[in-house]
């Protein structure tokens, strides 16, 4: 391993980046700060925004010029829930020695994550030519607790975080970023408005943003509970079967090789699949396509046609036989609120 870089020995390299070939824009929009720097290792370009006190975000965009370490320290007191974003790029995590969590995991482009992760020290590993844009949510956790009114319908380790005075660590892949969550994410990057309405949309997205992330993470632990006779290898499996189906839903794979992109047999994934999601593989394609069918055509410009074939269907008479059997409306009637969906 090349050498590891000590967290103060980072900060002072972004220092000397800011102050050398780059710029500081404190109080940028009268809630936020701004810092860019070019370093030989390098590029940080980093927007640090304020929606309350105890709720912030980060937007860390940066390419390394060469394979990069550093160690972050996770000391900060009281240490807050994070909520992490993979908009591009991907790097290498080390935590050894800490039971809760895996010692050595890939953090990936077009995931989702949430942890919690005090008192401990992760190394970083970066590589050359990588470009990270990554949103991460901070919120202290009395200010979680504001939000927590029925916490009992939260996720297990988000409820003890509320209810315990020492809440175990946990770090969750949540899952793919969702296109209802990739438009949100765009919309955070490129806010229409200024100031205050600016602070108050950002805050209302970010908010927006956790919800789908936690119904996400909610639904996942509960298919877990419900295959408690799977090996979590098998489950593992599962979800990265699902995942490549939503990330190819133009142009799916066959079952047989789905099965071998995932290390399964079909028949077995068959099984598996069932128990966990409660339906087919592509029962759940299906259901998928149409719920990403039904937010492209309330929320964008996008024709009937283009719909139909950006969800994977190319015979648009199917698609909105498909439709109007899911949801007892056709495409247009729904696009032009003609009528309400069963």
């Amino acid at each position: 391993m090349m050498d590891i870089l000590t967290a103060e020995e980072y900060w002072q390299l972004r220092e000397e980046a800011i102050e050398t070939n780059g710029k500081r824009l404190v109080h940028h929009d009268g809630f936020d700060e701004i810092r860019q720097g070019e370093h030989e290792l390098f590029r940080d370009l980093t927007h640090y925004i304020e929606l309350r006190p105890g709720f912030e975000m980060v937007i860390g965009e940066n390419t390394y010029h060469s394979d990069f370490n550093y160690c972050s320290p996770h000391y900060d007191q009281p240490y807050p829930l994070i909520s992490k974003f993979h908009i591009s790029g991907s790097f290498r995590t080390i935590t050894p020695g800490i039971k809760e969590i895996s010692d050595d995991y890939i953090e990936q482009v077009g995931k989702s994550y949430l942890y919690y992760l005090p008192d401990l020290e992760e190394i970083h590993q970066y590589s050359t030519n990588e470009h990270l844009l990554v949103i991460c949510i901070f919120i202290d956790i009395d200010v979680f607790k504001n939000f927590s009114q029925g916490f009992e319908l939260l996720p297990a380790p988000l409820q003890a975080l509320i209810s315990k005075n020492s809440p175990p660590r946990f770090h969750s892949t949540v899952g793919e970023i969702t296109p209802a969550m990739f438009a949100i994410l765009q919309q955070i990057l490129k806010p229409p408005y200024q100031g205050i309405m600016k602070r108050m949309y950002l805050e209302s997205k970010v908010l927006e943003l956790l919800a789908l992330q936690l119904d996400q993470f909610l639904h996942r632990e509960q298919a877990i509970c419900r295959v408690a006779n799977l090996r979590p290898v098998d489950i593992e499996k599962v979800y990265h079967a699902r995942d490549i189906l939503i990330s190819q839903v133009e142009n799916p794979p066959s079952l047989f090789d789905l099965a071998d992109l995932v290390g399964l047999g079909a028949r077995k994934l068959r099984y598996c699949f069932r128990e966990v999601f409660g339906t087919t593989v592509f029962g759940y394609l299906h259901d998928y396509r149409m719920e990403q069918a039904k937010i492209m055509l309330a929320g964008t410009k996008m024709q009937v046609a283009e719909v139909a074939n950006a969800v994977g269907y190319s015979h648009l008479g199917y698609f909105a036989k498909s439709f109007k059997d899911k949801f007892g409306i056709s495409p247009k009637e729904f696009q032009f609120g003609k009528k309400t969906l069963k």
